[in-house]
């Protein structure tokens, strides 16, 4: 893991149990509009973070497809934290651990394509030139 990746795991780390805090809060008192609202912000937030870490990291190391790595801590972060926050028993009496496990497994589907993807271009490039250009 890079520095990079380690500072975007921790600001994901804190909003996300930021998130979880008011998410379960405001479905709790039944602020059904201000949660969604919410989940905007929380997603325009860890998206607009691993842009800027992912860039960062992209501009300084010969990868192609730096934000696989990017998604699948996302997706580590986000999931441990939604399941452990059910195991404590956090939620709100509107929230279902149903709704957790198909998030992880419809975003874990697309986590495996963007893997095949990542591959792939790995493989056969650095930094997006592909390896008959770098060695002609």
């Amino acid at each position: 893991m890079t520095v990079n990746q380690l500072k975007f795991a921790g600001i994901l780390i804190t909003i996300t149990l930021a998130f979880r805090f008011g998410l379960s809060a405001l479905l709790e008192n039944m602020q059904f509009i201000w949660a969604w609202l919410l989940a905007a912000v929380y997603s325009i937030s860890i998206f607009a973070a691993g842009w800027v870490f992912s860039k960062k990291d992209y501009e300084s190391l010969p990868l192609y497809d730096i934000g696989f790595k990017y998604h699948l801590i996302t997706y580590l972060v986000c999931n441990v934290i939604a399941e452990v926050w059910f195991l404590l028993g956090f939620q709100s009496s509107f929230e279902s651990i149903k709704s957790v496990h198909l998030t992880a497994l419809f975003w874990g589907i697309g986590l495996i394509i963007h893997l095949i993807f990542y591959l792939f271009a790995r493989k056969d490039s650095i930094k997006g030139i592909e390896k008959s250009d770098i060695f002609d």
